[in-house]
């Protein structure tokens, strides 16, 4: 994996929950990279927050299961503090690539003011049908009202801008990835989207290969919630943009 320019202060962000089977492998993935790696454990029930410090990368932890949302704004505020330009997302379940990486934090350094999403193929024999049909609806609705067309709005592989670290965020679950990119409409950021593999695990796997992570993404009650924030979007007010950059 090639390495970034050592001047991008970009910082991974991976979310965990109930992840240990998998959060070691995804660590030791990303380390490839060279870049620094905050794990935010929130509120597993297994030992996610250990296998990830036994990684050697830093670990927060809420001591109960908050949201991924509010462990993305967990994660945020780190880079904030620490004067990262960017958080890069990357899923503790292992249905992302650490090896495409570079190709995410290729377009922003590109565009370094853009929020950049890895979009994976909608093909049937790719992603499972329920995924498929919550991706379609939440896209479809997004779109809309964002004024700005979106492949997937579900991916969790991302680059955020420092811009988008303060937001006034409603959200603390999956729907928070639906509010950031609804923000960054709003506030004109740049949208960047980078092709990348469809990776699912499935049930029928052989026992050597793992568990298969269980999905923490509630198909029908969190598109519904996440309808309901997209059709909310038009009343809401932008943030003071003199106030943001002051952060």
């Amino acid at each position: 994996m090639k390495r970034p320019s050592p001047p991008d202060r970009i910082l991974v962000l991976i979310p965990a929950y109930n992840a240990a089977a998998h959060v070691g492998d995804v660590i030791a993935g990303v380390k490839e990279s060279g870049l620094p790696i905050l794990v935010v454990d929130d509120g597993s029930r297994d030992k996610s927050a250990d296998v990830a410090a036994q990684a050697g990368v830093k670990v927060l932890r809420h001591q109960a299961n908050r949201g991924k949302g509010a462990a993305l704004q967990t994660g945020f505020a780190f880079a904030a503090r620490h004067g990262y330009d960017a958080v890069l997302t990357i899923d503790a379940d292992g249905q992302h690539d650490p090896g495409e990486l570079p190709a995410l934090i290729a377009a922003w350094q590109a565009q370094p003011q853009s929020l950049v999403l890895g979009v994976r193929s909608f093909d049937p024999k790719l992603m499972p049908r329920r995924s498929r049909i919550g991706n379609h609806i939440s896209t479809f609705f997004i779109s809309r009202f964002s004024h700005r067309r979106h492949s997937d709005t579900q991916t969790g592989f991302r680059i955020y801008p420092r811009r988008l670290f303060t937001l006034p965020l409603s959200t603390r679950r999956f729907d928070t990835e639906t509010e950031l990119l609804l923000w960054a409409a709003k506030l004109e950021v740049p949208l960047v989207e980078v092709q990348i593999q469809t990776i699912y695990h499935h049930e029928a796997a052989s026992p050597a290969a793992g568990r298969a992570p269980a999905s923490h993404f509630r198909n029908w009650e969190d598109t519904l919630r996440v309808i309901r924030l997209v059709v909310s979007s038009p009343w809401w007010r932008s943030p003071d943009p003199n106030k943001m950059e002051a952060h």
